[in-house]
């Protein structure tokens, strides 16, 4: 069973359960019926205000925000969304100062407030590089660095047993300690202007699928420092947010063909020889091009509805602690409950086989 089917059936049931329960009481115990009914109601309406009413956002004129990840994806548009609302923006792109099209098209279509700033988030020298670059082209009067946007992050795919220790390590550099690193470098500029930080995590690091140890486990560190950061940075009036991308990897440049068959063949040419000869070629190549064609063909094209949320993190007076982004509603429904349900009931959905897929050679043999 789907989880969004769950998600009906848990809303059916809770729905029956709560209708029996005030029929109870208007038989048995009237005035807690209406009592009962009037919080129920009145607590329905408080949130149906707070969701329609109309949200303060702060101006961008003076402000000044530094997004990692620009050359494409969420960083990319946030940066030209966030320019034409005013912020003066330093781009951080990991291909600035190496002719790269995306710091290109950044400088060729934004204004003059936008400027590419040369980072690469595991490297500390380029880190402290562009605190400097940063710290002398903030705008006239500004006290620091309004919003800090750690987007920058990488993926990767495979089975635990394919993935190289060094790729685990690639990925925790990048996803987490790239953040962690960048993070300490402008809290100093961050906490003068009390300002805030948003980090972009996954849905992956809320529950952990098959093919994507590396990936969530990353993610997940990333939503602990989150939380841990929130509340060291309470006392100096920062703010710090998470936003947590559904099914989106269409939207980025994660599973475009050179750079998905690249990573796949550095995998298979450094598969460990009895690795490769239990699972065997063609149960891997099966595998990979199932992930493949899930991530092109069950992912959202567009980034439109991450970068909305993105910018609410960045703009809005009251920001939301995190904000979850699914690509429909039935991918928010998976992501949302997936963790609430029994695993035996999700794992059906997450480790769904057909009759017929290509199994292990080992396997096979000993069938």
């Amino acid at each position: 069973m789907k989880p969004l089917h769950l998600f009906y059936c848990a809303s059916l049931l809770g729905l029956t359960t709560v209708s029996g329960l005030l029929s109870l009481l208007y038989h048995c115990a009237p005035v807690l019926y209406y009592l009962c009914t009037g919080i129920l109601l009145g607590s329905v309406g408080y949130c149906v205000v707070l969701y329609l009413a109309p949200k303060s956002r702060v101006s961008g004129e003076g402000k000044a925000v530094f997004i990692t990840g620009c050359d494409s994806g969420f960083g990319f548009g946030l940066a030209k969304r966030l320019d034409s609302l005013g912020f003066t923006v330093f781009a951080g792109c990991l291909l600035a100062d190496s002719g790269g099209e995306g710091p290109k098209k950044l400088r060729a279509e934004c204004s003059s407030r936008l400027s590419t700033v040369q980072i690469d988030v595991t490297d500390d020298g380029q880190v402290r590089a562009a605190v400097q670059q940063v710290r002398d082209s903030l705008p006239t009067g500004s006290e620091g660095l309004y919003a800090l946007v750690n987007n920058a992050g990488v993926w990767q795919t495979g089975e635990i047993e394919w993935v190289s220790m060094a790729t685990y390590r690639r990925v925790m550099e990048v996803n987490t300690f790239g953040t962690v690193r960048v993070t300490k470098a402008f809290l100093p500029l961050i906490r003068r202007a009390k300002g805030r930080v948003v980090n972009i995590s996954s849905v992956g690091g809320l529950h952990a699928g098959p093919m994507a140890s590396a990936y969530s486990i990353s993610k997940a560190a990333m939503e602990f420092f989150s939380d841990a950061l929130r509340h060291e940075m309470h006392k100096w009036g920062v703010k710090v947010v998470t936003v947590q991308p559904g099914s989106f990897a269409r939207a980025t440049d994660i599973v475009l063909p050179a750079v998905y068959n690249r990573f796949v063949e550095d995998m298979r040419n450094n598969l460990e020889d009895v690795v490769k000869e239990d699972y065997g070629i063609e149960y891997f190549d099966f595998k990979m091009e199932q992930r493949r064609l899930y991530a092109h063909e069950g992912h959202a094209r567009v980034p439109t509805a991450v970068i909305n949320a993105m910018v609410d993190a960045v703009t809005l007076t009251t920001p939301s602690h995190r904000y979850l982004v699914g690509s429909s509603f039935e991918n928010y429904v998976t992501w949302m409950w997936l963790g609430y349900f029994p695993t035996r009931w999700t794992c059906s959905t997450l480790l769904a086989e057909k009759e017929g897929d290509p199994k292990p050679a080992m396997m096979k043999k000993n069938h």
